[in-house]
């Protein structure tokens, strides 16, 4: 098994066959949406913005006030930080052998409190596992970090979820997630790869030869 992600996790828990099929064995290939590739453009511009002080295009020039926050904080700030960890939660290169799990930080702030941000184009969701698991990674490759201040910025809403993690949750959260890359790990080891009808089957998996798959609704 490659090195976990977030995405990858959460992509297993919607339907471990898609997976198994789309990121596993590889026969099926996601082809990009209107969404999709919009939102690679909208992280494009606004990395060149906060790295470079490149001025966004006029059709991103609403988040101007947003990506300005930065520009005072200097070197410290860092954009598409790619994390690497060990099974043991140590600091490993994001391609190493070693890696157990990568992540991508959108935008932050080191610091011994550090900021996280990660930009979001789609609908708004409640969860903040992404944020926990930025946060518990940034701390165990940054051992000076005492807390991260995480948020993500739901760019088409013009809002926020925000969450502060302390340095002594780390374990907590580590905990919350291992049963949950347990249980991939185990489909791997198992190559058993179970299927799980929803709303998706409905014409948005790209399985099409699945059992479940069906014609899209009218949307």
């Amino acid at each position: 098994m490659k090195a976990w992600s977030f995405s990858s996790l959460t992509a297993f828990e919607t339907c471990a066959y898609q997976f198994y099929r789309v990121k596993v064995i590889k026969n099926i290939t996601e082809k990009p949406t209107e969404a999709t590739d919009w939102g690679k453009r909208v992280h494009a511009a606004l990395e060149e913005r906060v790295r470079d002080k490149t001025p966004l295009p006029e059709w991103a020039a609403q988040w101007e006030p947003l990506a300005s926050k930065f520009d005072r904080h200097g070197d410290s700030v860092f954009c598409e930080l790619q994390l690497g960890l060990t099974r043991s939660f140590k600091q490993t290169g994001f391609f190493d052998d070693d890696c157990w799990y990568r992540g991508i930080v959108d935008v932050g702030i080191d610091g011994s409190h550090a900021f996280l941000g990660d930009y979001k184009t789609g609908k708004i969701k409640e969860s903040h596992d992404q944020l926990k698991l930025f946060a518990a990674t940034y701390m165990c490759s940054h051992e000076y970090v005492k807390s991260c201040d995480t948020k993500y910025f739901w760019l088409k809403h013009k809002k926020t979820t925000q969450l502060v993690v302390p340095r002594e949750a780390v374990p907590v959260i580590w905990q919350e997630f291992l049963p949950r890359v347990r249980r991939l790990e185990l489909a791997h080891e198992n190559d058993k790869w179970p299927k799980n009808p929803s709303g998706l089957c409905n014409g948005w998996c790209p399985v099409k030869d699945c059992s479940f798959w069906k014609p899209p609704r009218n949307r």
